[in-house]
């Protein structure tokens, strides 16, 4: 009963924050809803998943991951910046293998959301294929990287 709540509430919030984002001014009635619209989103994206039989999995370093999401994008968009200044020398494809309890799903979205690292592809739920900038592991791929982002 917690997970499920846990989840609508979460699927609530993102569905929220998509209209809110996608509306320019936000009046209260707006903003209801919008409310009621995501909850009923909610329940349906739960129910969905259920049915699909798809499974929330690896999750073990999500926190550490996320909580080093903003010092990552910060990094990531400073190297973007020089990159577009000077020749990225550095530029690298390498292949980023898990640590044990986390998923390539949502690792490949964290690693990803930096502007100076893409992931070009995932050939296993351990494994991420990351084009990046800079040839050192940024923040985000050091807490989900089985070696410290490099492999």
């Amino acid at each position: 009963m917690w997970a499920a709540t846990v989840e609508i509430v979460v699927w609530c919030g993102m569905l929220i924050g998509v209209t809110v984002v996608s509306i320019s001014t936000v009046s209260p009635v707006e903003l209801t809803v919008a409310g009621l619209a995501s909850l009923g989103g909610a329940f349906a994206a739960r129910r969905m998943r259920r049915a699909a039989g798809v499974h929330v999995t690896g999750a073990r370093y999500a926190a550490r991951a996320a909580v080093s999401l903003p010092y990552a994008v910060a990094r990531g968009l400073a190297v973007l910046v020089s990159s577009v200044a000077t020749r990225p020398g550095d530029a690298t494809v390498r292949r980023v293998t898990l640590r044990p309890g986390a998923h390539a799903a949502w690792a490949g979205t964290l690693i990803a959301a930096s502007p100076d690292t893409c992931v070009i592809g995932i050939p296993r739920d351990d494994v991420v294929l990351v084009h990046a900038l800079r040839p050192d592991a940024g923040p985000v791929e050091a807490a989900v990287a089985r070696t410290g982002g490099r492999r």
